[in-house]
């Protein structure tokens, strides 16, 4: 035999038992309960999707030449876990290139998570200089490190971050105890028990990680997609570059200490793959936030009047379900320029947007029980009835 095609054999051998191994301990533990077809499904509350969670920001290029297009504008919504460096080109802190890059998957309606400050390893640096400096260094900078950012042109910031993903997938329970519910609702790992996170989530959460070291096999990803519907729950699926396969890591320059880094990489494809599968089951995409059933706001102004109308306005977070149960809204007279968040409000019937300063409109597309419409003294008109 040819030795590679022995390689090339070996190769899928190791990549089918891997998987097969990860679906059958999915498989020990997940629960069904019964057929939920006559179910009525509400996004956001009961019915089940996938939340795609990309790591480390300095793939930001990679994310938005491929991966912009094949999410949309609020409808593949997707999570990017960022630092505040790039791992190679001597540790640089982002450009004002890459932040701005950032900040407009964010204005796409994608989720800028925590992923650590300068991408340690928690457990390492933990047991080396003590967990509250791990907290110090790592958590607390990058919360500052973000809060100071703001896109050049629009002059918006990041959202504080409600979830956070473990580097190279490394923890303990000591460290999800620091993080969790002081520093966020959500901490991300590896495969655990059935994979699955079901809806407002707190705590630790699994992924399935595509491009680890045994590739990606897309009969088992679908199995497993299939198994999140069954179960009525979520598969959180964790991926790191967005690669044609043509492209030749090589070519970015960063040498022989990136090569590692260079494997962890999905196709374009594999993504469209995966899009596919999950809307054949009739599933939506979630950003890890929306898992833990928190709603975000890019406008302040937007976010204090939507305060207003929860039960507990100075709760650090604030939940989904209370905003899905709203029908009338009257945000008119304050100061609003971002309409993100209103994607939350599924059962808005009426809503006064008079006098602020909004210029897109689109989310209000989102909203499929909306009849009444104010936006008189904004910045453009929509197609939407004005009463």
């Amino acid at each position: 035999m040819n030795p590679k095609n022995f390689v090339s054999i070996k190769k899928k051998y190791y990549e089918w038992r891997f998987w097969n191994n990860v679906y059958r301990e999915m498989l020990k533990h997940i629960k069904i309960f019964g057929d939920k077809s006559n179910q009525q499904l509400t996004p956001y509350i009961n019915k089940p999707g996938i939340a795609l969670s990309f790591d480390d920001s300095y793939r930001i290029k990679d994310w938005t030449k491929y991966g912009k297009d094949i999410f949309g504008y609020y409808d593949v919504k997707v999570t990017f876990n960022i630092n505040a460096i790039h791992h190679f080109e001597g540790k640089r802190e982002h450009s004002q290139n890459e932040i701005d890059l950032l900040l407009d998957l964010q204005g796409h309606g994608h989720e800028i998570a925590h992923h650590s400050l300068t991408h340690k390893k928690a457990t390492e640096y933990s047991n080396q200089f003590g967990i509250n400096k791990w907290i110090e260094d790592e958590i607390i900078s990058l919360f500052q490190w973000m809060g100071k950012q703001t896109h050049s042109k629009t002059g918006e910031g990041f959202k504080k971050p409600v979830t956070f993903a473990f580097p190279h997938f490394l923890y303990n329970s000591e460290n999800i105890q620091k993080l969790i519910p002081k520093y966020f609702k959500i901490a991300r790992g590896y495969h655990d028990k059935d994979n699955l996170t079901a809806f407002n989530h707190q705590g630790f959460a699994p992924s399935i990680c595509l491009d680890g070291y045994y590739s990606c096999n897309l009969k088992y990803v679908e199995k497993m997609i299939k198994k999140a519907k069954e179960a009525s729950k979520n598969l959180i699926i964790t991926c790191h570059s967005i690669l044609p396969k043509e492209v030749d890591w090589d070519d970015f320059g960063w040498g022989e200490e990136s090569n590692k880094s260079g494997t962890w990489r999905t196709t374009p494809e594999t993504i469209q793959f995966i899009i596919d599968v999950a809307k054949k089951f009739n599933m939506e995409f979630y950003t890890t936030a929306e898992l833990a059933g928190i709603a975000t706001f890019i406008d302040e102004n937007f976010e204090m009047a939507v305060r207003e109308q929860i039960t507990n306005p100075k709760a650090k977070w604030i939940p989904i379900s209370e905003l899905i149960e709203i029908t009338e809204l009257d945000l008119s007279n304050r100061n609003i320029a971002n309409l993100d968040g209103i994607q939350y409000f599924l059962n808005l019937e009426s809503l006064n947007l008079a006098n602020n300063q909004i210029k897109n409109f689109r989310l209000l597309e989102k909203l499929p029980k909306l009849s009444n419409l104010n936006i008189e003294n904004n910045s453009i008109q929509t197609n939407k009835k004005i009463v």
